[in-house]
C-alpha cells in the first residue's frame, strides 16, 4: 500500500498540470467515422514509441495518466459540442433505436417480441434519467459492442459521463481541479450476452464465486432470479449515472412516456396509471440523487403502501423487460464469424492466422482457462470447429480474477472528491481510491453502496449473504471475467476501444501483450505510470496487489503469436451472418450459404 500511494502521488502534479493539454489537441487527430454494418478491424500493430497514438493514449496502447476534467464541453450544451463526431452518432443512434422500438411494440407478434421491444424502449429512452438527457444506451452503444461509443472518451476518460453536470467544479489559476460532470470509476461493461450469467453463488469445492452481473458481480440475481434484470436496476438511481432521486421518480417518468401504454398492455392495466403521486412529483423527478442517508427512499415513502408495492413491482418489471431485450437476437445474436465457423465446421471459414490464434488461445496463451470457448477437452495439438462441444460458447466462466491491471490515473473519478452544487461527493478518497472489485462488494461497501444506491434491497448490489463477508480478502482486486464476444466490435477501424474494468488498456494488442509480458518486461520490475516506455519496456504495478493471478504474465508468446490471438478475437464480432431460423424441432430453414456470405468467405485469406 505505501508504494502504491507513493506512485499515486507521483502523478498528481503532472495529471493536474496536463489536464487541459489533452483537450487542446484532442481532435486534431480525430478520424471521420465511416459507418459500416459489420465493422472489420485489423490487428493493432506492435506498440511503437515513435507512433502518434490517438488523444489520451500512450504509444504502448495504454492510458495517459492525465485526467480530462472538462468533459462537458463536448456534450450537448457545451462550447465544443459537435466536435466529437461520435457523440453525435451516439445521440442519433439512440433516437433511431428508440423510434424503432416504439414501432416494434406496435407490430410485435407474441409476448417474446413484445417484452424485448419494451425493454429496448426503456434502454433507449433518455427521458428516464433525472434531466432527460441520459439513456442506458449512452454507455452501451450497439455499434461499439454495447459499451462506450465515443473513441475520444474511450481513449481519455474511459468511464462515461453521467446525467448530472457539476456546475461548481473547482478551478485554480484557470485550471479545472475536478471534473465538470459526475462520472463513475469504471468503464461500462457490455450487457451483450450478460443475461446468460447464472445467479451468483459460491462453489465451496473450488472456493470461487460464479455468476452475477457488473464488474464486481454485485447484481447477483438472487432476488429476481436474473442477474441481468438486477443489473438494469442499478443505473437509474446511481447518482453518477442516470441520477434519479429514487426508484419512484424513475417509475413516475416511465408512466409519462410513449411506451407506458405498452407497459400496461403487457404487465397489466393500472400498473402505472393507478399510482397516486405527490403534488410536487415533477419537482422531485427533476432532483438529482442520491437521497439523504436518513431517508433513502424519499418519494417512495410518500406513497401509500399499495402504491409503494406497485412502484417496486413496476421497477422489477421494467428490469425484467430490459433483460429480455438483452437476451434477444438484437443484442445477443451469436452471429460472429466464429459462430459461422462452428455452424459450418467443414467449410474453410477461419483464416490461417485466425485458426492459429484460436489454437494459441486454448493452449500456450491460457486464455481458455477463464474465457471458455466451448471446445472439448481433447489432447490433440490443433483445434478445428468440428471439435466444438458447445456451439454457443460465451467466452467466460463467470468467475472473477485480478490480472494485475495497473491503476488508470486518467479516470476523472479520482478527482471527484469535492462537493458538487448539490453537496454530493462521489469519491471521498480522491487520488488514493483503490477499486477492490468483488472484495468491496462482499464487504457491503461496493461502489453502488458508496454512491447511495439503497432502495429497500431493490437493485442495491448489497451482499445478499452475510456469511460471504469473511471471504472478502480473498477477492480483493478481482473483477468479473467478461465475455470476449464483440470485444473488437467498432464502427470504424481507427475507433479506440478500452479494455479492463478501468479502461487502462486502449487496444486488444496492448492487453494481450500485458497478459504475455506482465512479469517479464524490465525484468519484472514495475515503474510508476507515465514513465517513457509504459506498456513497451515496462509495466506499472497492479492497482491492487492482493490475489494477482500468477498463471499469466510470462507466457512466452512471440509478437506474431500475439497478433494471431488478436486476429482470432476479432472473429467474435457479431454481424457476420444471420443465424438460420428454427421452428420447434424442424431443420434450419437456411442450411444453404447465402451468396453474400459466399463472397465474404471467398475474400478471406
Amino acid at each position: 500500500m505505501p508504494f502504491l500511494r507513493s506512485t499515486q502521488l507521483s502523478v498528481i502534479c503532472s495529471a493536474v498540470l496536463g489536464a487541459s493539454l489533452v483537450y487542446s489537441a484532442a481532435f486534431a487527430q480525430s478520424p471521420t467515422p465511416v459507418v459500416t454494418p459489420v465493422p472489420q478491424a485489423s490487428p493493432t500493430p506492435t506498440p511503437n514509441p515513435t507512433a502518434s497514438p490517438p488523444p489520451g493514449v500512450q504509444p504502448g496502447g495504454v492510458a495517459l495518466p492525465v485526467p480530462v476534467l472538462n468533459i462537458g464541453q463536448y456534450l450537448p450544451g457545451g462550447a465544443n459540442f459537435g466536435k466529437d463526431p461520435d457523440v453525435l452518432n451516439i445521440l442519433n443512434d439512440i433516437q433511431a433505436n428508440y423510434t424503432q422500438s416504439l414501432n416494434q411494440l406496435s407490430t410485435a407478434n407474441g409476448p417474446a417480441q413484445f417484452t424485448q421491444a419494451l425493454g429496448k424502449a426503456l434502454i433507449y429512452d433518455a427521458n428516464l434519467s433525472v434531466n432527460g438527457s441520459t439513456a442506458c444506451a449512452v454507455c452501451h452503444v450497439d455499434y461499439a459492442g454495447f459499451t462506450g461509443g465515443s473513441s475520444f472518451f474511450n481513449g481519455t476518460i474511459s468511464a462515461q459521463a453521467g446525467a448530472v453536470a457539476i456546475t461548481n467544479a473547482p478551478v485554480v489559476n484557470g485550471q479545472l481541479k475536478g471534473p465538470n460532470y459526475r462520472i463513475s470509476a469504471r468503464k461500462p461493461q457490455s450487457y451483450a450476452y450478460a443475461p446468460f450469467a447464472p445467479v451468483l453463488h459460491y462453489n465451496n469445492t473450488v472456493q470461487d464465486f460464479y455468476g452475477g452481473n457488473f464488474w464486481d458481480m454485485r447484481a447477483g440475481g438472487v432476488r429476481l432470479g436474473n442477474p441481468a434484470a438486477e443489473q438494469a436496476q442499478g443505473p437509474p438511481t446511481n447518482p453518477v449515472e442516470m441520477g434519479n432521486l429514487d426508484l419512484a421518480t424513475y417509475i413516475y417518468k416511465l408512466s409519462k412516456t410513449p411506451e407506458a401504454k405498452f407497459f400496461e398492455q403487457f404487465w397489466g392495466k393500472g400498473t402505472l396509471s393507478s399510482i397516486k403521486w405527490p403534488g410536487n412529483i415533477v419537482e422531485l423527478a427533476m432532483t438529482p440523487g442520491p437521497a439523504p442517508a436518513n431517508n433513502p427512499n424519499p418519494v417512495l415513502s410518500m406513497l401509500s403502501q399499495a402504491d409503494q408495492n406497485l412502484v417496486i413491482s413496476d421497477y422489477d418489471r421494467a428490469a425484467q423487460s430490459m433483460a429480455a431485450y438483452e437476451a434477444g437476437p438484437e443484442v445477443s445474436p451469436f452471429s460472429s464469424k466464429f459462430d459461422y465457423a462452428l455452424a459450418f465446421p467443414t467449410q474453410k471459414v477461419l483464416s490461417a492466422d485466425e485458426l492459429a490464434g484460436w489454437n494459441l488461445f486454448r493452449s500456450k496463451a491460457k486464455c481458455n482457462t477463464c474465457h471458455l470457448d466451448g471446445t472439448e477437452n481433447i489432447k490433440k495439438s490443433h483445434i478445428t470447429p468440428a471439435d466444438a462441444a458447445d456451439v454457443a460458447p460465451l467466452f467466460t466462466d463467470f468467475t472473477s480474477a485480478n490480472i494485475g491491471t495497473p491503476q488508470n490515473f486518467a479516470l476523472p473519478f479520482l478527482y471527484e472528491n469535492t462537493p458538487d452544487q448539490f453537496g454530493y461527493v462521489a469519491n471521498t478518497a480522491g487520488i488514493f481510491y483503490l477499486d477492490l472489485g468483488v472484495g468491496a462488494f462482499l464487504r457491503n461497501v461496493a461502489l453502488p453502496v458508496v454512491l447511495g444506491e439503497s432502495e429497500n434491497n431493490v437493485g442495491t448490489g448489497r451482499n445478499p449473504n452475510p456469511a460471504w463477508a469473511i471471504l472478502a480478502p480473498n477477492f480483493d482486486g478481482k473483477v468479473q471475467t467478461p465475455t470476449l464476444r464483440n470485444v473488437d466490435k467498432r464502427p470504424y477501424p481507427t475507433f479506440v476501444k478500452d479494455y479492463s474494468h478501468s479502461g487502462y488498456f486502449k487496444s486488444l494488442k496492448a492487453i494481450v501483450h500485458f497478459y504475455n509480458t506482465r512479469d517479464t518486461l524490465n525484468g519484472g520490475v514495475h515503474l510508476p505510470a507515465g514513465e517513457p516506455g509504459e506498456g513497451i519496456t515496462y509495466w506499472p504495478p497492479p492497482e491492487v496487489s492482493a490475489n494477482v493471478d500468477q498463471t499469466i504474465g510470462h507466457l512466452g508468446l512471440t509478437d506474431n503469436e500475439e497478433n494471431q490471438i488478436v486476429a482470432f478475437l476479432q472473429t467474435l464480432t457479431d454481424g457476420f451472418f444471420v443465424p438460420p431460423v428454427r421452428f420447434n424441432n424442424e431443420p434450419a430453414q437456411s442450411a444453404k450459404i447465402p451468396p453474400r456470405f459466399q463472397q465474404r468467405m471467398a475474400s478471406q485469406p
